[in-house]
């Protein structure tokens, strides 16, 4: 009777084993569509709001595009030196590779005011603390991932690193902004974040 007890109980635990698998397997794959939910709708929201605009770019043959709304108005960031025009909410351009020889300059709108903002803050910052540092409202889910999307394309271009959730000036673009890289700061290629 033990024996036929002991080989139900092994059977037993042998399907928790597999259910719990499943479990864990069910809970990445949930995950990721979360996490592509949440993208889809921040990219929906971002092209509704370039639409109200008027600010989506014309196809290739529509003739004239029309210009993002340019906004002359600085970014209060304590120790950020902001220069040129700021866009708002329009449309801006993908930060490029980063590579010897450019600086913040060769970015646009948005990615330029993450990237400065990063680049004024005495160290590594969260999302949270950039969307604050920008103007934004923190509290509101929508404007810390539009910062959020933006940081994350600037740390796949070689311009931030991430480290833990939080963002710093990859070595590289720090150098060319003529600031001295600390003695951890990584280079472009190095960053795995």
């Amino acid at each position: 009777m033990i024996a036929l007890l002991e080989v139900r109980e092994a059977r037993a635990r042998e399907d928790l084993e597999s259910w719990l698998e499943m479990l864990r397997e069910a809970e990445v794959q949930a995950e990721a569509a979360r996490q592509r939910l949440e993208h889809a709708r921040i990219a929906r929201e971002e092209v509704a709001l370039m639409f109200a605009e008027g600010t989506v770019p014309a196809r290739e043959g529509d003739g004239a595009s029309p210009a993002p709304t340019v906004v002359e108005e600085p970014v209060r960031v304590a120790g950020a030196v902001p220069t040129g025009p700021v866009l708002r909410e329009g449309y801006d351009a993908r930060p490029p590779v980063w590579r010897t020889g450019l600086g913040a300059d060769a970015l646009c709108g948005a990615y330029r005011q993450v990237f400065e903002t990063a680049l004024a803050a005495p160290g590594p910052v969260t999302v949270q603390e950039l969307t604050r540092a920008l103007g934004r409202d923190a509290a509101r889910l929508n404007e810390v991932e539009k910062v959020r999307h933006r940081a994350y394309a600037l740390q796949a271009r070689g311009w931030l690193l991430r480290e833990r959730g939080l963002f710093r000036p990859a070595a590289g673009p720090v150098a060319q902004a003529g600031i001295p890289a600390s003695a951890d700061a990584l280079s472009p290629a190095s960053a795995s974040g």
